[in-house]
């Protein structure tokens, strides 16, 4: 009876091996800290849906932190295998991706699950079909709308920007950015605290979720509400990898992709940024500013050029950008009114 025990036993144990052993992983980048918010609350639990619908078949596993490559670098490991999926900034990938970028257009959206709609719907109606060529992709979000984070010096009207030195998200918020008068610089987003800290930035748009994720609270006091820009992020996945899953596989990577993902996501999001700024509002030290609509007015005056830019930009391409933004229009006006 005893033998008969240690069989069983040792039966299971063999059988977990090899569960574990044929799982296939999936290795998913991310260049966010590993207790970043999207890290930690997103992509990790994403990962384990995943794991959990395909009942040992897949092995999501993440590599946060840009340990396979730099936050610019996250498309090309996706498309040349070194990571199998990633989550990523489509800014920061020049060029690639320039139907996306719709909702980084001044002013244009004030939540997550207002640009993440618009986006995922976009691309379900066939829109980014070209740019999304060449790679799998499982969903698109955006974050809340940027407001204003400054470390020493109050920025409140877009005549304070003049002479600033502020971190450049994207090409939009660039142009945004020096048409205030401020001075860009590139710093993608993990390097923000550090920046700020040596002074080589003086503040940086970003929702409040990055204040908490980018360690920001100890750099930053002064946070002006505008919405001034907004930024695309995309869950991607190696195209070949993809079509190499089993039926099932792929039904679980599927179940958990598009509209799905991106309301998911987006209700995180808000969640989190409305938890950080009221976190904000109670520490000691910072202070917030809300634009009012006069101010708003000056702004949106002196930005209003960037969306025709845009759409002359887009038709340069042979886009269709005023059908894009006519559609992001619809989706982003029936959540954000």
């Amino acid at each position: 009876m005893k033998k008969k025990l240690i069989g069983i036993v040792l039966g299971i144990f063999s059988l977990g091996i090899i569960s574990s052993a044929s799982a296939t992983e999936l290795k998913l980048a991310t260049f966010e800290p590993p207790k970043a918010f999207i890290a930690s609350k997103i992509l990790a639990a994403w990962a384990d849906k995943v794991n959990k619908c395909s009942n040992g078949a897949l092995n999501v596993k993440m590599y946060a932190g840009g340990v396979l490559g730099s936050p610019p670098k996250q498309y090309d490991i996706v498309t040349s295998g070194v990571a199998d999926i990633s989550w990523t900034v489509l800014g920061y990938i020049g060029g690639q991706f320039p139907l996306s970028s719709v909702v980084e257009l001044p002013f244009l959206t004030k939540t997550s699950k207002a640009g993440s709609r618009a986006l995922n719907t976009l691309y379900e109606e066939g829109y980014l079909d070209k740019e999304m060529a060449g790679i799998k992709l499982i969903g698109l979000h955006s974050n809340p709308g940027y407001q204003i984070h400054m470390k020493d010096t109050k920025v409140v009207k877009p005549a304070d920007f003049k002479g600033k030195k502020m971190r450049v998200p994207s090409k939009i918020a660039g142009t945004i950015l020096k048409t205030l008068g401020a001075t860009g610089v590139k710093v993608p987003a993990p390097g923000t605290s550090e920046a700020l800290n040596k002074g080589v930035i003086d503040g940086t748009p970003f929702p409040y979720t990055a204040i908490g994720s980018f360690r920001l609270f100890d750099v930053t006091k002064y946070h002006t509400e505008v919405n001034i820009t907004n930024a695309t992020f995309g869950l991607i996945m190696n195209e070949g990898k993809y079509n190499g899953l089993s039926s099932a596989a792929k039904g679980c990577i599927d179940k958990h992709s598009g509209q799905w993902f991106g309301d998911w996501a987006s209700n995180l999001i808000d969640t989190q940024n409305a938890k950080m700024k009221v976190q904000v509002e109670n520490t000691p030290g910072h202070e917030i500013t809300i634009a009012s609509d006069s101010v708003l007015a000056e702004y949106k005056k002196i930005l209003a050029p960037i969306e025709a830019d845009w759409l002359a930009e887009m038709k340069g391409k042979g886009l269709d950008g005023d059908a894009v933004l006519k559609r992001a229009r619809e989706v982003i006006s029936k959540i954000d009114g």
